[in-house]
């Protein structure tokens, strides 16, 4: 019986100190000071990034380059210049065509033009 309380017990500590502990150590992983400098410098994640993919002379660097490509691909910004930015940064990190790409950044902004359901609510509420 006490041996059944103990592993009760440590499952649930470990089970609570996944929960508390993973996320922070996720986004830390994520959000290196490295790859924060690629997704600040654009420029020198593309330039970086394109030539990891020939040579992978630093693989830090390169996995640093190709974070901040991918988040720059994925970029929610629809301005003119986050438009260009996300499809360049497709280019380089997906491997479709370009009206594909195309399609799928107009389908990009078009959805985040949408308002969710909670937005719509607390803008009616004012």
């Amino acid at each position: 019986m006490k041996f059944k309380y103990t592993v009760l017990t440590g499952t649930v500590t470990l089970a609570v100190a996944s929960v508390m502990l993973l996320p922070g150590i996720f986004s830390q992983l994520k959000n290196t000071p490295e790859i924060n400098y690629y997704k600040n410098h654009p420029d020198s994640a593309y330039s970086v990034f394109s030539g990891c993919k020939s040579h992978p002379d630093n693989v830090d660097e390169c996995y640093a380059a190709y974070s901040a490509a991918v988040y720059l691909a994925d970029s929610v910004d629809c301005s003119p210049s986050g438009i260009e930015i996300k499809h360049r940064f497709k280019q380089l990190v997906e491997h479709s065509r370009e009206d594909d790409i195309n399609k799928e950044i107009i389908s990009d902004c078009k959805m985040n033009k949408k308002q969710s359901f909670f937005e719509k609510l607390m803008k009616e509420s004012k």
